[in-house]
């Protein structure tokens, strides 16, 4: 604005201070005068004035993009108190709750130790009777298998020198075969004897068969127990496993909520 003020009185007071001769001259000198002087002048005043507005502009921008996100943020910090004050009051809830439920799974467990403990001493009992009954069978099984093994023995012994003494006997009796016909009588009772030996040795055969059937029925009968009493065992191990299973997840069950 001081620019312009110069610049417009400079030509008025030149044509008052101009002589009449010279002012013939003036057309010439406004035309080479206002081309040098215009565009000094006012191109750096608009380009000014743009700048200016350019950074009003941006400073607006930024003001507004500025009151926006601190309204945002007023806004989240609202919301998160919100939430934390309802976190807290959640938490009061939730620790009563917690307290209460304690109370009643304590005296639920308490309740639960009591009736395993009970179970336990139970099946201890009757673990122990278990055992030393089945204790005694399997000793008595045991005596009778090994009283069985020696009575075979003896007969298998006796089968043996019953079958060396007829051998020896077959032997004589060759022997005699060729002899005279006078130890006919004497072949007649060999051949008695040999008689009544295979007929012992048969008897001796059918014991011994007895006794191999009574030591086969005795392993039988042994085998038979000892596996009803593995069931057995199998059977209290696999109760004790279930009960071991539940206390467990008794013992689990405060941890889960």
């Amino acid at each position: 604005m001081t620019k312009d003020k110069p610049s417009r009185r400079e030509p008025f007071i030149a044509r008052r201070d101009e002589p009449a001769s010279s002012r013939t001259d003036l057309p010439v000198q406004k035309k080479k005068a206002r081309p040098i002087s215009s565009p000094s002048v006012v191109e750096p005043s608009k380009l000014g004035f743009i700048a200016l507005c350019i950074v009003v502009g941006l400073l607006l921008i930024s003001l507004a993009a500025l009151s926006v996100f601190s309204w945002k943020q007023s806004q989240s910090q609202l919301y998160l108190q919100q939430r934390f004050d309802d976190l807290v009051q959640r938490l009061e809830s939730s620790d009563e709750s917690v307290a209460q439920s304690g109370a009643s799974l304590a005296i639920k467990l308490s309740k639960q130790e009591e009736t395993l403990t009970k179970h336990w001493s139970e099946i201890r009992k009757l673990w122990g009777v278990a055992n030393d009954r089945n204790k005694k069978a399997i000793k008595a099984l045991q005596l009778a298998d090994t009283g069985a093994k020696k009575e075979l023995k003896k007969a298998l012994q006796a089968q043996v020198s019953l079958q060396n003494r007829l051998k020896s006997l077959q032997n004589e009796i060759k022997k005699v075969s060729s002899a005279s016909l006078v130890a006919n009588a004497q072949t007649d009772d060999f051949y008695a004897q040999l008689k009544g030996l295979e007929k012992k040795l048969q008897g001796a055969g059918s014991e011994a068969a007895s006794l191999q059937k009574l030591i086969e029925k005795n392993r039988q009968g042994q085998s038979r127990q000892l596996a009803e009493l593995e069931q057995a065992v199998k059977s209290m191990d696999a109760f004790r496993k279930q009960t071991n299973e539940k206390f467990s997840r008794l013992q689990a069950a405060p941890t889960a909520p």
